[in-house]
């Protein structure tokens, strides 16, 4: 699970301790500034090196719900990556249409090259990130055609948010709204 997610998250970046209760749990890297909360029944592991991200964190399922895919423990993984300063101008210019026309055909082309086939794509309304948020099936690899791919990137001028989870494909409608708030307890660095 651990490499599938990490596959995962390195593809959408082309272009501390662990929480083992049953309440909400977060974690905030005090070298980047990111933040990740989780709902009650999750948890989150300490921070992994990643060669594409700044800052890589495991959420695990306490109850195995939603079940994880492809044998690891952890259900989805969040990461973020710092841009270099001035690439971004502003988040006006993300949010635009160009950018964000760019960033869909950036994804298509990553799972297509990685043979990932698409099923769903669709915005994520915010006016403070220029979000994308992706369902995928691996059309290869270990069990391969019961594993379902939840993706969601989202750039803000100080840079990209991934979130990548990994399930079973007949538990992936059940764990969809799951896997958005995860989404959206990922917080990148205020500035």
């Amino acid at each position: 699970m651990n490499s599938l997610l990490t596959r995962a998250l390195g593809f959408m970046l082309a272009g501390a301790a662990m929480s083992c209760s049953a309440a909400a749990a977060e974690f905030t890297d005090p070298k980047t500034g990111f933040s990740v909360t989780v709902p009650a029944g999750f948890a989150l592991k300490s921070p992994r090196s990643d060669p594409n991200h700044d800052i890589l964190i495991d959420v695990v399922s306490l109850s195995g719900q939603p079940p994880a895919a492809g044998g690891g423990e952890a259900i989805c993984a969040a990461g973020f990556k710092r841009f270099p300063d001035g690439t971004v101008a502003s988040q006006a210019e993300l949010n635009a249409q160009p950018a964000i026309e760019k960033m869909a055909n950036d994804i298509k082309a990553m799972l297509r090259s990685h043979d990932m086939e698409l099923q769903l794509m669709r915005s994520i309304p915010s006016k403070d990130f220029a979000g994308i948020e992706v369902v995928s099936k691996p059309m290869r690899g270990p069990d391969h055609e019961n594993v379902a791919i939840y993706m969601a990137t989202m750039d803000r001028v100080v840079g990209r948010t991934n979130i990548v989870c990994v399930t079973r494909d007949d538990a992936l409608i059940e764990a969809m709204s799951v896997f958005q708030v995860i989404r959206d307890g990922a917080r990148p660095p205020s500035g």
